[in-house]
């Protein structure tokens, strides 16, 4: 396929030039655990970010050019490499991010598979601030990817909410958050359960008594390991406790 950006073909070359020092084993470990579908080099996370950091000082990107860079990099990116560079770059331009419109979003998550790919978009890069700044798009946004059908969609409505709930108290952020997550308790995909659990730990930093009523109400639909999770962080502040003996503290802290 003909790539026509050139800052893209940029990075290819480099790619190209990189050399990983992963074994063929770990690489095939690698690309399992992230649930990617693309070719995996096994770059190290300093590899990556030097490349980022690279890409970034030799090109001058105003926000034109970085958006029509990440729709050039999921459109055609063919490997887990580029489908990660582009949030990364796209991270060190505040300006961008202050006025980035999430709608560019419903296009990049065609192009995600499994919860690296998601999460690397999804989970740092918007803050509190930029997400309230534009809210009625991104409320719009978030609400259209809690239906979607495509389930990488429907964890990002839970997972862009993440940073958010932990930087501001905004009743906006969290009455949204426990929708989200209400629509998609049931369901059985890791991806949805894992980042359920994700975000009700995050509610936790503004809303903890609202996370301990609402896993008492739902302690029989929610996936057990978020119930689970999210009890440990309410309770003990951590995502990792014995459940019998949480269940025993949440009881007496009720009573008393």
């Amino acid at each position: 396929m003909k790539i026509d950006n050139l800052i893209h073909q940029k990075i290819l070359k480099e790619i190209s030039q990189m050399k990983s020092v992963s074994t063929p084993e770990n690489i095939a470990f690698g690309q399992r655990y992230i649930g990617t579908d693309k070719p995996y080099h096994g770059f190290t996370t300093k590899q990556i970010t030097d490349l980022v950091k690279k890409v970034f000082k030799e090109n001058q990107l105003n926000s034109n050019d970085l958006i029509q860079l990440l729709n050039s990099l999921y459109q055609h990116g063919a490997s887990y490499t580029e489908i990660v560079l582009g949030p990364m770059i796209l991270s060190l331009c505040p300006q961008t991010l202050k006025n980035f419109d999430p709608q560019n979003l419903d296009l990049w998550l065609n192009y995600t598979h499994g919860w690296a790919e998601d999460d690397v978009l999804c989970q740092s890069i918007f803050t509190a601030e930029n997400v309230l700044a534009k809210w009625p798009e991104w409320e719009k946004i978030l609400k259209n990817f809690n239906r979607d059908s495509n389930v990488n969609k429907r964890r990002a409505s839970l997972v862009l909410l993440t940073k958010s709930v932990r930087q501001s108290d905004d009743s906006r952020l969290s009455k949204l958050a426990f929708k989200n997550i209400e629509n998609l308790k049931w369901e059985t995909d890791i991806l949805i359960t894992k980042a359920v659990s994700w975000l009700l730990r995050s509610l936790t930093t503004f809303h903890k008594d609202e996370v301990l009523k609402y896993l008492e109400d739902n302690k029989e639909s929610l996936p057990k390991i978020a119930y689970r999770e999210a009890l440990s962080k309410a309770l003990t502040g951590r995502k990792y406790n014995n459940l019998k003996k949480l269940t025993s503290q949440n009881h007496l802290a009720k009573h008393h």
